[in-house]
């Protein structure tokens, strides 16, 4: 039994002097296995009460812009205007293949007057000169008849006493024959040139005038679609082709922004849509204009949301644009909030992302864990949490190249 003691304390002081000789540590020495814990900040949120007003970043946006472009293709022959330019509306901009449909018209044009002319005469019927010369012809015809008449009974009463042959008798009948023919033709030319064209010619001469008409229309269409003209009284905002460039059909030339009035454009939370209301004044300020202070009235605000970001698009018409302002320009609209219960905001500057998700982390169980967090409206520099949080929940606010599980130390 001695031995045993012995031998048993002697084990221990083996294993206590190899975990203290400098190879090895005592177990409550050993880190544990995840590392040093990052050190962070905590903040305990909780739920305030909303804020009469919520900021909204908007665009400013010129109220009308037009693109001019090209709807026939071919050489630019005229470029009359430069970019940055003021224009007037129906301003004269340029000329595409212009010659070329400019002799289109010409020839449209004297197809015209020829399918008029005969649309004329068939209307008009024979000129008293050709129904005169059918008359002259049918007593020409007449009297030739009245000779071969004459040939024919002479010939036929010799006949009888056997005085001619069977041939000169066959002959002289022949003869009345081809005069009585002649009379009947002259008869019915001396009526048409009276009664002139059929009503089918003249239908036909009439469709002909018509077809050439619409041909003239589709070629001065096309010569104006040649010019370019400025749709509304704007500034031009750039000039893409130069003079005797060959462009296609439907090549954009410039466009023209109308700055004479001006409206923002802003995306609304589901949450503000019903603040917005017509003939209600906003206030808003451009980031590039310090120190100004302007108002905007609500024009359109979208039925449906976009999918995407579950925003709904709106427009306000800006009371007295500035000079100052351009397309383009960052703006912050304020608008007011009609709900008074509470929620919860944190600084936008707390959210962080993980794997494409929006989020925060917050402190659990010594832990920093990833919370995914459905947005509301922004407040100045704070955004408004709808869904992820609690009250009470503790958020770490400094939680750049934290991730999801890893150990923390709070202040």
């Amino acid at each position: 039994m001695k031995r045993i003691t012995l031998g048993g304390v002697c084990l221990l002081l083996i294993l206590y002097t190899w975990g203290c000789d400098g190879k090895g540590q005592s177990s409550e020495e050993v880190p544990p296995a995840s590392g040093v814990a990052k050190e962070v900040r905590i903040s305990r949120i909780m739920a305030t009460s909303a804020r009469t007003s919520a900021e909204y970043v908007g665009i400013l946006s010129a109220y009308r812009k037009v693109r001019v472009a090209s709807l026939t293709g071919g050489i630019i022959e005229k470029l009359l205007f430069e970019k940055g330019d003021h224009l007037k509306a129906g301003q004269l901009l340029g000329e595409v293949g212009t010659s070329t449909f400019r002799l289109g018209v010409l020839q449209a044009r004297a197809a015209v007057e020829v399918a008029r002319s005969r649309l004329q005469k068939a209307e008009q019927g024979s000129r008293p000169e050709e129904i005169g010369l059918a008359e002259a012809a049918l007593k020409e015809a007449g009297a030739a008849l009245f000779q071969a008449e004459r040939h024919f009974e002479r010939i036929a009463s010799l006949y009888k006493i056997h005085a001619v042959s069977q041939k000169e008798y066959d002959s002289a009948e022949q003869q009345k024959a081809a005069a009585s023919a002649r009379v009947e033709s002259a008869r019915e030319q001396v009526a048409l040139a009276t009664q002139g064209p059929r009503d089918e010619d003249k239908r036909a001469a009439r469709a002909n005038l018509h077809q050439a008409e619409a041909t003239l229309a589709l070629a001065r269409d096309r010569l104006e679609k040649s010019r370019l003209y400025a749709p509304i009284e704007g500034i031009a905002g750039f000039r893409k082709w130069e003079r005797y460039e060959v462009v296609p059909p439907g090549a954009l030339m410039t466009e023209v922004v109308d700055l004479s009035r001006m409206k923002l454009k802003v995306a609304v939370s589901e949450n503000d849509r019903g603040s917005l209301k017509s003939g209600r004044r906003f206030p808003f300020t451009i980031d590039a204009i310090p120190g100004g202070h302007f108002s905007c009235s609500l024009s359109f605000l979208s039925p449906t949301a976009d999918p995407r970001t579950r925003s709904f698009p709106a427009e306000f018409v800006v009371d007295d644009p500035d000079p100052r302002m351009a397309d383009g320009m960052t703006a912050r609209i304020s608008l007011p909030i009609e709900r008074q219960e509470k929620s919860i905001k944190v600084p936008s500057s707390w959210l962080s992302e993980e794997n494409g998700v929006l989020g925060l982390f917050v402190l659990q169980n010594e832990r920093a864990h990833f919370r995914k967090v459905t947005l509301g409206g922004y407040y100045d520099r704070y955004v408004e949490i709808l869904s992820g949080l609690r009250d009470g929940d503790r958020v770490i606010t400094n939680a750049a190249g934290l991730k999801s599980g890893e150990p923390v130390n709070y202040k």
